[in-house]
């Protein structure tokens, strides 16, 4: 393996050398795309896009093996045959069954030609599971070939990843197969990037997730760490493609559509609707990806007993990813409001979800699992082997009881993650410390291996994954919203309650035009403060200094109470500016025949009005709902 690496450079150059053959090639016998560009950019004009970007991938994979001698004759079969399909799909628009139906038969085939990782003990079982999970890789990985850049760079990422696992369990094939795949991306990708001039279609994703699917299998069958990692490592390292096939699937089915349709819903659809432009979302995707891979070959040299107890957190982690983009689907209307109506399998989905709250449940067995494993790691200084493990799973049954009873007596299931606040924070940090107290206490009964400080490093960990879980929802949409690029930049006159509660409505993800730039106050005690991460940048009078130094278009007057002089100081700067001027209040309108109802209310001056809607949102003020100014 003195020249491991000379695959991949031999790859991306026959790809680049290609490239401009089947553009070519594609315009003239009319296999393109009508791509609209998105509207968040501010263009709506078709164009037509060349489809046959991953024939020169393909072509330049078996190619690059046939050099080297290492092309195996699954490969073939698999290369030429989905090739094939994804060219008649991409021309024809086949139907999903007729797709299924010949990705079976290839599967099947793949099956018999290659030798597979074993799983159970049935060989018939195993190459069922086998077939499933190509079928499931090769529809996964076409489905996030939904932006520029996004399917092909991903492709990468899981290649470097295969090829380092490879390399380190000295598989010179598999090294040599994922770093040719790994070049025909890269070369691809030159012009995938946004704004693409050529896409891969069918003809390249179907393939190409086979063949990844098989290079998973590979990687997770060359470890021998543990028994779990060659069940682990193939979803690891197909963490993306993998999970947004789950988001869509759900969602799909719990809204009463079928899972075969065609629609923006996913992961990367789902990012572009909050705001973030084509190439941060492929950015933030790769990222998601890279990590997932990452973990996979960690994970194929750790020893078993910190396989296991870390592989909670691992779940965890995207676990809460997927929850986020699911929880996107009842952005602009509630589930019980929109698809309440829903029997069958749609109704029980969102039943269990949001009424009954059972996924949260069931993601609470990791959380409090990597709670525990935690416990013992950080008290044994992170040193624990075999007998360690066996000890903490055996008595994890014991924890895992009292844990759920205290959450539930706590009211931990009560909240809300996109809406969670100081009131949950205390609820997560009772139901932490009933959680410590009721292990002790049934440490008098059962012979637990816990002493007490592991009981209270438990209860710190616990607490802070409820904290880190339930307040994700909200970190990771104001992350977002810092990400977005804005239409207007907004400074909040005030840094007071109400400036506070405007600034949270900013971030609430319904408002992806706005960005928040900081606030001006004329108590000289709040300057330099930080008001949800924004800092008070000086008074009234330093309006002039404030916008040489943080430009803005548009000022908020969110102060609890502004004296007429300081009001047509704002005016004058503004009139000076040309810039738009907005009230945000917080009134109570008395409604005749009712109880009085808590308004929030976005009241302009006569220059502008705020372009983005007040979205419902829950403040410690009651029921709110917007109305005219």
């Amino acid at each position: 393996m003195a020249l491991w690496w000379t695959p991949f450079p031999v790859a991306f150059a026959i790809t680049l050398s290609l490239m401009p053959l089947v553009k070519r090639l594609a315009v003239k016998f009319g296999v393109v795309a009508k791509r609209a560009k998105s509207d968040l950019e501010g263009d709506a004009d078709e164009e037509s896009v060349p489809l046959l970007g991953g024939s020169a991938i393909i072509a330049a994979l078996l190619v690059t093996l046939a050099i080297f001698g290492r092309l195996p004759s699954w490969m073939i079969v698999a290369g030429l045959s989905l090739l094939l399909l994804g060219l008649v799909d991409d021309i024809l628009a086949l139907k999903p069954l007729q797709k299924i139906i010949a990705q079976v038969a290839v599967a099947a085939a793949v099956v018999v030609l290659h030798r597979h990782t074993t799983f159970t003990p049935w060989p018939m079982l195993d190459s069922f599971l086998v077939m499933l999970w190509l079928l499931g890789t090769t529809n996964a990985y076409n489905l996030v070939d939904g932006l520029d850049g996004l399917a092909g760079g991903t492709g990468v990422v899981v290649c470097a990843a295969v090829a380092a696992t490879g390399w380190l369990h000295h598989s010179p094939a598999l090294v040599c197969w994922s770093l040719a795949l790994g070049g025909g991306l890269a070369g691809f990708l030159l012009y995938n990037f946004h704004p693409a001039s050529v896409f891969m279609g069918d003809s390249g994703a179907l393939p190409i997730g086979l063949i990844l699917g098989v290079f998973a299998l590979s990687g997770g069958g060359l470890a021998h760490n543990s028994r779990v990692t060659r069940y682990i490592y193939p979803i690891l390292v197909l963490a993306l493609p993998l999970l947004d096939t789950a988001i869509v699937s759900v969602t799909r089915l719990a809204t009463g559509n079928p899972i075969s349709r065609r629609g923006l819903d996913h992961s990367h659809h789902r990012l572009l609707h909050l705001g973030l432009s084509t190439r941060l979302v492929v950015g933030v995707c790769w990222m998601v990806a890279a990590a997932g891979a990452a973990g996979a070959v960690v994970m194929t040299i750790l020893p078993h007993c910190y396989l296991v107890a870390t592989l909670p957190i691992v779940v965890l982690v995207f676990a809460v990813l997927g929850l986020f983009m699911m929880d996107l689907t009842f952005e602009t209307s509630a589930p019980g409001v929109a698809y309440g109506y829903l029997q069958g399998l749609a109704g029980f989905i969102l039943s269990i979800a949001y009424r009954r709250r059972l996924v949260e449940v069931i993601l609470d067995f990791a959380l409090i699992s990597g709670a525990y494993f935690g416990a013992f790691l950080l008290r044994h200084d992170f040193k624990i082997n075999d007998l360690t493990l066996a000890i903490m799973m055996h008595s994890l049954p014991w924890v895992m009881a009292p844990t759920y009873a205290m959450f539930a007596a706590a009211g931990v299931y009560r909240g809300m993650w996109r809406y969670a606040g100081l009131s949950e924070l205390i609820r997560f940090a009772n139901g932490a410390v009933l959680a410590g107290a009721a292990i002790v206490v049934l440490n008098h009964f059962v012979a637990l291996p816990t002493s007490g400080s592991i009981i209270a490093l438990y209860v710190i960990l616990l607490f802070n994954f409820l904290v880190a879980t339930r307040m994700s929802f909200r970190a990771l949409r104001k992350g977002i919203h810092r990400l977005t690029d804005p239409r207007k930049r907004v400074l909040i006159v005030g840094a007071g309650t109400s400036a506070a509660i405007a600034a949270r409505w900013m971030f609430s993800g319904q408002n992806r035009d706005l960005r928040l730039v900081g606030f001006v106050d004329d108590d000289a005690f709040k300057l330099g403060k930080l008001v949800h991460g924004h800092r008070v940048l000086g008074s009234l009078k330093d309006l002039e200094r404030v916008i040489r130094r943080r430009p803005f278009d548009q000022i908020m007057l969110a102060a609890e109470s502004l004296a007429e002089d300081r009001l047509a100081m704002v005016r004058r700067f503004a009139d000076a500016h040309r810039i738009a001027v907005s009230r945000f209040t917080i009134q109570i309108d008395e409604v005749e025949g009712a109880a009085a109802e808590y308004v929030l209310s976005n009241g302009t001056s006569s220059l502008e009005s705020v372009s983005a809607p007040i979205a419902e949102t829950q403040l410690p003020l009651g029921r709110i709902r917007p109305v005219g100014s």
